[in-house]
């Protein structure tokens, strides 16, 4: 009985879309003027979530763009169209830990909707 509960449980956690900061999907893609989505995942060195750990998003012509990872370590969001992927640099900061490796999944020069960047951590 206690493991059908769990289940339940998980199954109505996992139904409802989760994302950075808890921003709507929609409500995300529907920002004038942004450009191409930044999203990923912030990971310890186990590869474990970590929760609400900073993401920046930052370029020389563009204000930084602070984000949030999720329960599931997932942050997203965006900067504006003008700025060119490749000019974008992602750091991810978070109590206690210290960013050990960043891998961007986006080749530099796509043109792509989607640019993937993922953040591991180590604990100090």
């Amino acid at each position: 009985m206690l493991i059908r509960s769990i289940l339940l449980t998980l199954v109505a956690a996992l139904a409802s879309p989760v994302f950075a900061g808890g921003d709507d999907y929609d409500a995300a893609n529907d920002v004038k003027g942004a450009g191409p989505a930044y999203f990923g995942f912030v990971r310890d060195a186990r590869g474990s979530a970590l929760v609400d750990a900073q993401v920046i998003l930052q370029s020389k012509k563009s204000k930084p763009v602070v984000l949030k990872s999720n329960v599931l370590g997932l942050y997203r969001g965006h900067i504006h169209k003008d700025v060119l992927p490749d000019d974008v640099q992602i750091s991810c900061l978070k109590l206690g830990y210290q960013q050990t490796k960043i891998t961007r999944r986006t080749p530099p020069g796509a043109t792509a909707m989607f640019i993937e960047t993922e953040c591991v951590m180590r604990r100090l």
